[in-house]
């Protein structure tokens, strides 16, 4: 059973780190060379059909990571904050947490407002939050696995 799990949690990593980095560095920079009436639909087709795939091994990651780490160590309050391997857990879940709600709010109000913005033509005095928070769900994308491959490394003594 705790190969299973492993392996959808790490497959669901790849979907979503994946997928965050080739939206990134490759769909987003294209359809931004476009001008508004062109890449307002091109972008909202775009987050339509990445949802179900990002979201899906979003959720597939939480609740595989939850039981990774129930199975292993547990959620004793000794263990999250009386170990430097409980604290890392720790942090790493605040900052899924926040990766989380940072998507949500990149996709679900600031982009669509943006979108509006752009389609009636007003000043689009939304992206730059749209784009720190982008960035800022791009940075914890990245910092989330890598404390996922330190707190393995520390379960088996690397």
């Amino acid at each position: 059973m705790h190969f299973a799990v492993l392996l959808l949690h790490v497959l669901a990593a790849m979907v979503w780190v994946g997928g965050t980095v080739a939206l990134v560095f490759a769909a987003v920079p294209a359809i931004r060379v476009l001008e508004g009436r062109e890449r307002v639909p091109l972008l909202r087709k775009l987050g339509r059909r990445w949802r179900p795939l990002g979201y899906g091994s979003l959720a597939v990651l939480v609740l595989t990571g939850l039981e990774l780490a129930r199975e292993h160590y547990g959620f004793s309050r000794d263990v999250l904050l009386g170990t430097t391997f409980g604290r890392v857990l720790l942090v790493k879940s605040v900052l899924v947490v926040l990766l989380v709600a940072a998507s949500y709010l990149h996709d679900y109000v600031l982009g669509p407002r943006l979108q509006r913005e752009m389609r009636e033509g007003l000043p689009q005095r939304t992206r730059p939050r749209l784009v720190a928070v982008g960035w800022t769900s791009f940075a914890l994308t990245i910092a989330i696995p890598v404390l996922g491959v330190w707190l393995t490394a520390q379960a088996h003594g690397i």
